[in-house]
């Protein structure tokens, strides 16, 4: 909203605070991602209804959480970028 409304004056203070909210969670949705890639793996042989049931989902949920990650570095690449600008 800062950046939306032209609150930021051209700071570089702004600049670096945007560039730190976004890799900071870049980092940690990396990990999640991982670490539920490998949960996923584990679940693959479950030969239950549940079991398949909950592969699929999981399958999903790592779908999404790397597409999350992606969004999350490339946003943090762009405010790299717009921090060196300042």
């Amino acid at each position: 909203m800062v950046f939306a409304c032209g609150g930021h004056h051209n700071s570089s203070g702004w600049a670096a605070a945007d560039f730190l909210y976004h890799g900071i969670p870049a980092f940690f949705y990396l990990s999640a991602s991982v670490a539920l890639a490998r949960v996923t793996l584990d679940l693959r042989g479950g030969k239950a209804a549940k079991g398949i049931k909950d592969y699929k989902l999981d399958i999903s949920a790592v779908v999404f959480s790397y597409v999350a990650t992606l969004l999350y570095f490339i946003h943090t690449i762009l405010s790299a970028l717009r921090w060196k600008t300042f």
